[in-house]
C-alpha cells in the first residue's frame, strides 16, 4: 500500500482544488438562504451549515496529507482512509439534512 501512496496523493491533489470549490460554492449558496424561523427548520439549517463546512475542513487535511509526500505524521494508509471517511460522513450529514 505504501508504494501507492504517492500516487494516490498526486491523484488527490488534482481533484481538490475542484472538490473545495463545489463544496464552497454549495455552502455559500445555502448559507445565504434565509434560515427558517421556527427553531426545528432553524436548528435543522444550522446543522447543515455546519456539516458543510465540516467537509470542507477535511478536504483542507486531504489536502495538507497530500501535499506532505510522506513527511509528516498522516502519511500512513490508514490516516487518509480515515479523513476520506470522516470526509463522507460530512457530506452524508449534508445530504440527509437537505
Amino acid at each position: 500500500m505504501a508504494k501507492d501512496m504517492p500516487a494516490l496523493r498526486k491523484q488527490i491533489r488534482a481533484a481538490l482544488p475542484s472538490l473545495l470549490g463545489k463544496a464552497l460554492t454549495g455552502y455559500r449558496r445555502f448559507a445565504a438562504e434565509p434560515p427558517p424561523k421556527d427553531a426545528k427548520g432553524f436548528a435543522t439549517h444550522h446543522a447543515a451549515c455546519r456539516a458543510a463546512l465540516a467537509h470542507m475542513e477535511l478536504l483542507l487535511r486531504l489536502a495538507r496529507w497530500a501535499e506532505a509526500n510522506g513527511n509528516s505524521d498522516e502519511s500512513s494508509g490508514e490516516d487518509i482512509a480515515k479523513l476520506i471517511l470522516e470526509a463522507r460522513e460530512a457530506l452524508s450529514e449534508i445530504t440527509e439534512e437537505e
